[in-house]
């Protein structure tokens, strides 16, 4: 009788359902590691990082609304000096009326918060994609160094920081019976930066490629809320006279999400950190992967349209993807590295 014994089962598994490449053979598997060892060294010698633009008219507008003012009334009057008016122009009031009617410290608090609640939810999504201890601590921990890089997009780009902490809350809490909250919680993103549209559009066009018309529905109710909100912020500021220095979106999208994500570590390192997490991202068997890729790719594709920067909306998930890529290298450097042991067994009669 003569068998053939599997050089790796399931006992060693790194993740608990098996990545898109679980299942390739020695050749392939190669040919794979191989591509993506070439993409790396060519991220690290062509990929650049940018910092995010700072929001500086939203530090104005929130001055001048605590000293009496009207949003769009100082809105109109700082646009026309404003170099980045296009972006902006995009950013409606939400944001600024609430942090101009709250004290410092209780801003931060709700930062905070919202950040706690990302890792919290992360953590629990996230975490329960590893079959492994070491894996669950290995990316609640990724998880929690992508929420110290978005505090950090935070206070320099408030609407893009939120705009990001919340689309990766949505993304993250979504599943397919709670669809509901999630949706919520996107719309909310939206309300406060419309950039966060592209989650909302992501995640419905996804619910109906798994023909979930239910949540589709949802995410169409979200859809129409927050771009609705947007069109009446736009027609306030109609026949506003713009700086002749204002400038439109300028800047390599993909170089700033590389310089969010990554924001300590120079391009040669963070460039194919992301491509790295993109990686995993992409190979993991679970349909967070596709949303979190659909989401990172259409950021990046339409970021400045309309002023939108919607480049780093996936920020806070770039780091724990690295956790997921270890996986799906594991399993394809054990496919690749496989010699199947024949096993001649002898039976007497």
């Amino acid at each position: 009788m003569v068998g053939v014994r599997p050089a790796h089962g399931t006992a060693g598994r790194w993740l608990t359902i098996p990545s898109r490449v679980a299942g390739l053979g020695r050749r392939d598997a190669r040919l794979v590691l191989t591509g993506w060892t070439v993409l790396l060294i060519v991220a690290a010698i062509i990929a650049s990082s940018a910092p995010t633009m700072p929001e500086f008219l939203h530090d104005a507008i929130v001055a001048a609304i605590r000293h009496g003012g009207e949003f769009y009334e100082s809105t109109r009057d700082l646009l026309r000096t404003e170099p980045d008016a296009y972006a902006a122009m995009a950013l409606p009031a939400p944001l600024a009326v609430i942090e101009a009617a709250l004290p410092r410290g209780a801003t931060m608090g709700l930062i905070a918060a919202a950040l706690t609640a990302l890792l919290w939810t992360g953590g629990l999504r996230l975490g329960g994609l590893f079959a492994r201890a070491s894996g669950v601590v290995m990316v609640v921990s990724l998880l929690a160094g992508g929420i110290v890089a978005t505090a950090g997009l935070w206070m320099t780009a408030p609407h893009a920081g939120a705009a990001a902490t919340l689309s990766a809350i949505a993304i993250v809490a979504r599943r397919h019976d709670r669809y509901v909250a999630a949706s919520a919680i996107a719309c909310s993103a939206a309300l406060l930066d419309p950039a966060a549209l592209v989650t909302i559009v992501v995640m419905g066009v996804s619910a109906l490629i798994d023909g979930s018309r239910r949540e589709a529905g949802a995410w169409l109710g979200a859809l129409t809320v927050a771009s609705s909100i947007f069109v009446l912020h736009l027609n306030a500021l109609q026949g506003v006279v713009l700086s002749d220095h204002a400038v439109g979106a300028e800047g390599n999208a993909l170089a700033r999400l590389v310089g969010a994500a990554f924001p300590t570590f120079g391009a040669p390192i963070a460039a194919p950190l992301l491509l790295m997490s993109a990686i995993g991202w992409t190979s993991i068997g679970d349909t967070i992967g596709v949303r979190v890729m659909a989401v990172m790719i259409g950021g990046v594709a339409l970021d400045g349209i309309m002023g939108l920067r919607c480049a780093t909306l996936i920020a806070p998930l770039a780091a724990p993807g690295l956790a997921l890529a270890a996986g799906s290298i594991g399993e394809l450097a054990r496919a690749a590295l496989d010699r199947r042991r024949i096993t001649v067994t002898r039976v007497t009669r």
